[in-house]
């Protein structure tokens, strides 16, 4: 029995292991910058224009960031107003072409005091979300700009409140074996045996329904049995966010997929992961 029960937990164990990723959705936080108009300018007090390329999502889109410069003609700076005082608790600044240079963001509080200067280097080529040590409060405007040798290309420019928290991992119980307690055989009384009703069979979907297959960016292809309408509504939030609506992230209902003691089951799929999908439709009889 105590073998058992060790090869129960390590079952347990493989199972979180080998699935990592269908928490990683869920985890992804959403950015405080998602899809605004961004400030450009020699600085935060003298505004020249404003771009969407570095909030888009879109990595083939890039703001060219020159050198800063004294000049106040010159466009060296991002920058953006938050229309209340929050918290910033991470960052993703990337530069598709970094090298040594120093790359900074300046966050100033309601007064318009500096109140925090980061040097972002070497965290600014890698395309991931980077966490603060702890946490500026009271940010109401921020400007970000570059020191280095050559004019740097800013594909994203994203800012974080909250931190995700990890799924917790459950630990199964393990019920005690219980020795039995010796005693006399009774003779059983003949009991008439119990008529076995069958189960129902499950009724099948029917209707317009639709394959829809969605390719990550690596390569990773996730396949999903849905009515058209659930397609639909995956296709209007994918143009709607392509648009530059929207969240960053969309649940698909896995349905009959749903194995184990769960009462329902999602896949959370996120819009600048997404390669590729396509829609198979067949009629349900």
């Amino acid at each position: 029995m105590k073998k058992k029960i060790a090869g129960f937990l390590v079952l347990c164990t493989l199972l979180f292991v080998l699935i990592p990723g269908a928490t990683k959705a869920a985890e992804q936080p959403v950015g405080l910058l998602d899809g605004v108009t961004m400030l450009t300018g020699s600085s935060i007090s003298n505004i020249l224009g404003n771009t969407t390329k570095v909030t888009d999502n879109d990595n083939t889109t890039v703001f060219d960031m020159v050198t800063q410069r004294s000049d106040s003609s010159v466009v060296d700076v991002l920058a953006y107003v938050f229309q209340n005082a929050l918290t910033v608790r991470g960052y993703k600044v990337h530069v598709t072409n970094i090298d040594t240079g120093p790359v900074y963001i300046k966050f100033y509080n309601s007064s318009g005091s500096l109140i925090s200067q980061i040097n972002l280097s070497p965290n600014v080529g890698d395309d991931q979300i980077h966490y603060l040590p702890s946490p500026i409060e009271g940010v109401k405007k921020f400007e970000l700009f570059q020191q280095g040798s050559t004019t740097y290309h800013v594909a994203e420019v994203n800012l974080y409140s909250a931190i995700p928290e990890p799924s917790p991992t459950v630990t199964p119980d393990v019920t005690p074996t219980i020795e039995p307690t010796a005693t006399a055989t009774v003779e059983p009384t003949a009991t008439p045996e119990p008529t076995v009703t069958p189960s129902p069979t499950p009724e099948q979907p029917t209707g317009d329904r639709a394959i829809l297959v969605v390719t990550m960016n690596t390569g990773l292809e996730k396949e999903f049995d849905l009515s058209m309408d659930e397609v639909n509504s995956f296709i209007n939030w994918y143009e709607n966010k392509q648009a530059g609506t929207g969240k960053a992230s969309y649940a698909i209902d896995k349905h009959d997929n749903n194995k184990g003691p769960f009462t329902s089951r999602k896949d959370y799929v996120i819009f600048d992961k997404i390669l590729t999908f396509s829609v198979n439709e067949y009629s349900a009889k």
